[in-house]
């Protein structure tokens, strides 16, 4: 005898969606002197040509005001190390003090020093997508940071770390198949800096 269907609700769908692991991100974008983070796994490669990106953005998410403003954003992937920067933007932050961080200016938006890697974009076009926005980004800047480190994970609802990291693949032989995920999203602010790290 087979099991039962589970019923499809809000929750029943957040938690099969959170069985799929994902990175973790960092999504920025300025107004003025002001910078706006959010923590993203709703972030999917979209198409080589013309080099497109998206995220997905809540209807409610201050991060809507400073989209629009700047025209563009930045994808900032964090390694395992950055833990801490995830929680802060995703307003799970329990500390006094928030961890220590830093923006330099960048095209399509602020990158965050010591990320693991990041895409620069401009807004290409949005989408209304029920509670969701999506923002498609057209690539605009490319940054490799640390090759030797390792990425964050999120899985069943946890960070996650890799155990080990096996030899990387060269590009040509990369899978280039869109993956469709969630976020969660905080404010935060940061004077911007030219600074090199």
């Amino acid at each position: 005898m087979s099991n039962p269907l589970p019923l499809v609700t809000p929750a029943a769908f957040r938690k099969i969606m959170g069985l799929f692991a994902t990175g973790v991100t960092v999504v920025a974008a300025s107004e003025g002197d002001e910078i706006h983070g959010m923590t993203a796994n709703a972030v999917t490669s979209v198409s080589l040509e013309p080099l497109l990106v998206l995220i997905c953005v809540d209807i409610r998410a201050r991060m809507n005001r400073f989209l629009e403003s700047a025209g563009g954003f930045s994808i900032n992937v964090l390694s395992e190390d950055q833990e801490a920067l995830s929680r802060y933007f995703a307003g799970s932050w329990k500390s006094e003090g928030p961890p220590e961080f830093r923006f330099l200016p960048w095209t399509g938006g602020p990158r965050l020093v010591g990320c693991l890697a990041a895409v620069g974009c401009e807004i290409d076009r949005t989408i209304e997508a029920g509670d969701h926005r999506i923002v498609l980004g057209r690539v605009m800047a490319l940054h490799e940071g640390d090759a030797s480190s390792r990425p964050l994970l999120f899985f069943g609802g946890r960070y996650r770390r890799l155990e080990e990291l096996e030899a990387p693949v060269p590009p040509e032989e990369w899978s280039h198949e869109a993956v469709h995920i969630y976020y969660d999203e905080w404010s935060g602010s940061s004077r911007q800096t030219s600074e090199e790290p």
